[in-house]
């Protein structure tokens, strides 16, 4: 097992706090696919084949969540799913498990030892994040939030394009994105803007939800969130299909 140190849940970087997930699965490739696919949802993450060393790890740190594969190289997920639960210390961590398997009884035995989820093996990205935001977060997110750095202009004119080069689009979901700059406007104000995005120029219209400027200190990226109120749906699927690429990019899902 791993050298660890005892840890929190979560770890505070800038804005948000970044989970600290377990994920256990006997299969190398996919425990090496859905490990970096978390690091790209922005998870912090152990992975291990063996349901024993998960269980060590939580005598010394207690995650936010554990992720378990059914099939495993000795004690089986179900297993570990009831060792966990039955420990007064690790009950309340939620346990997603997830299968190759499409037996009913499988699932319903896993959901009745108090699984949060069961999902299908190889899991699709969208149901992996929304599962995880559901078990732990108090408002879970619907959609995926990438971080990125992408051009996007603000107003029109040449002004407008001057101004650009002092924004940059650091998180984007299929609707909404921060922007990060000094000067942000303020919560309620509507902005209309271009979003640059590979070969496309996406015209958008949104609301600024929240700002930050350089009074709020070095632990905040001055900027502002913004909600999309008017999109065209083709260049909300453009969005779509842009974050799917990012976050699986280089990445075989295997089965």
């Amino acid at each position: 097992m791993a050298e660890m140190t005892k840890q929190q849940a979560g770890a505070q970087t800038g804005d948000r706090l970044k989970r600290y997930l377990i994920v256990v699965d006997g299969d190398g490739a996919h425990l090496y696919y859905t490990g970096i696919l978390l690091q790209r949802l922005e998870y912090i993450i152990h992975t291990t084949k063996m349901a024993e060393e998960a269980l060590e790890i939580l005598n010394v740190a207690m995650p936010s969540l554990i992720l378990t594969d059914t099939d495993l190289l000795r004690m089986s997920g179900l297993e570990l799913l009831k060792e966990i639960k039955k420990n007064p210390k690790t009950k309340a961590i939620p346990v997603i498990v997830y299968s190759l398997s499409r037996d009913t009884a499988l699932r319903d035995a896993c959901l009745k030892e108090g699984a949060t989820a069961f999902l299908p093996k190889p899991m699709d990205p969208e149901a992996l994040y929304a599962a995880i935001q559901k078990a732990t977060e108090e408002r879970p997110r619907s959609y995926i939030r990438l971080t990125t750095c992408l051009n996007v202009i603000i107003g029109s004119g040449r002004a407008a394009e001057a101004d650009s080069l002092n924004l940059c689009v650091t998180a984007l979901s299929e609707h909404g994105m921060y922007v990060s700059t000094s000067k942000p406007h303020p919560a309620g104000s509507q902005v209309s803007m271009t979003l640059l995005l590979e070969n496309a120029a996406i015209k958008i219209d949104g609301l600024v939800l929240y700002s930050f400027d350089n009074s709020k200190g070095p632990l905040r990226t001055p900027g502002m969130g913004i909600k999309f109120i008017r999109i065209r749906p083709e260049d909300e699927a453009l969005i779509k299909t842009f974050i799917a690429k990012q976050i699986t990019r280089d990445l075989r899902r295997t089965e």
